[in-house]
């Protein structure tokens, strides 16, 4: 056999089975990079999470986004187009960095006209370098072209377990409640006492930050990550809040001797925000019928879905809007108090729910 003729018996057949895995990926699509799921449910959850959301910030419809870690997971697009106005869907990152957010950010203001931002801004997303991410990314689902997408064609994965799921959902389509439930852990887990206190720390801490420990990371990742899309989106506006920890996380700050040095990026966060006029920054962190209250939270962080609902109608009423530097000030007063009586209690001291 001439070598022309083993070509074509080989490559040829080769050629066409790649051509065929493409065309099916391409088609079926699981992570909707190309298109929309429009005959099946895509299966976006917590496995999928850093695959999916290019594709969700690239192709869905929308003109508004909630942005954050995953205490941002369980807000409700449906609700929030009701109090807020608008579109919304949700550009989460689980253990997000800012630049988790700025990546999502980048893709929505470069495919769709955003007329607001839902903004988690959470202490701990600050203090890593300002390119540092949660989970490596993949950057070919990331990009606007084909060309570096064979690790998306050829996947063990995308075959084994991601088309699987799609075809077991063939026939179902989106609606609002499956935009609700994207990432969403709700109903998942026990909000308790008992949930706090084993995630609690009571200890003495082995070193002491100093205060100004993280304030130019911070600074970077902030001027970096987040104020580039301020500035160049006047039109957009920024609801950026604080988010409400349980009392118990100050305090595991304060076990951990990072306390103070976490607690001085909050004015900062103002310093370097509240200068925009397309932004509103609000500090839900003191605010008692919630942090106080075991029954809100699975652990020192993670709060309940009822919470995220309260965030909403806080922002739709202006509720929690800082206006002037004095109020992170006492508020921050308040969070060192609760730190220092758990701290010294080495228990949860304060409802009973």
């Amino acid at each position: 056999m001439s070598i022309k003729k083993w070509c074509g018996f080989t490559l040829g057949p080769l050629a066409l089975f790649f051509l065929l895995c493409i065309t099916v990926i391409v088609l079926i699509d699981p992570f909707q990079a190309y298109h929309l799921a429009g005959e099946y449910l895509p299966p976006v959850d917590k496995t999928s999470q850093v695959y999916s959301n290019p594709g969700i910030a690239r192709n869905y419809t929308y003109d508004s986004a909630i942005v954050g870690t995953s205490v941002t997971e369980n807000f409700r697009p449906s609700y929030m187009n009701t109090r807020l106005g608008g579109q919304f869907i949700k550009l989460c990152t689980s253990a997000g960095t800012v630049h988790n957010h700025a990546v999502l950010l980048e893709i929505a203001f470069r495919t769709h006209v955003l007329r607001r931002i839902v903004y988690g801004l959470d202490i701990y997303s600050l203090v890593g370098e300002s390119d540092a991410v949660a989970y490596a990314l993949p950057e070919y689902l990331y990009t606007d072209t084909y060309l570096d997408d064979a690790p998306y064609w050829f996947n063990k994965s995308v075959w084994g377990t991601f088309i699987p799921k799609c075809l077991k959902t063939w026939g179902q389509t989106q609606d609002d409640a499956f935009r609700d439930k994207m990432y969403s852990w709700a109903n998942q887990d026990e909000y308790s006492i008992r949930a706090i206190e084993y995630n609690a720390v009571f200890e003495t801490p082995e070193r002491i930050y100093a205060q100004d420990a993280f304030l130019e990371k911070a600074r970077k990742n902030i001027e970096i990550n987040l104020i580039p899309f301020i500035e160049a989106h006047p039109e957009t506006h920024f609801d950026i809040f604080f988010p409400p920890y349980s009392a118990a996380e100050w305090s595991n700050m304060e076990s951990k001797g990072t306390l103070e040095a976490l607690l001085s990026l909050r004015p900062l966060c103002f310093d370097l925000l509240s200068v925009y006029h397309n932004v509103t920054l609000y500090d839900f962190s003191t605010w008692e019928s919630w942090v106080l209250h075991a029954s809100n939270y699975k652990d020192t962080t993670h709060y309940g879905e009822w919470i995220n609902d309260a965030i909403t109608d806080c922002i739709a009423a202006g509720d929690g809007a800082v206006t002037e530097q004095e109020m992170i000030a006492r508020n921050n007063d308040k969070l060192r108090s609760w730190a220092h009586e758990l701290h010294t209690a080495r228990r949860w001291i304060f409802d009973s729910d």
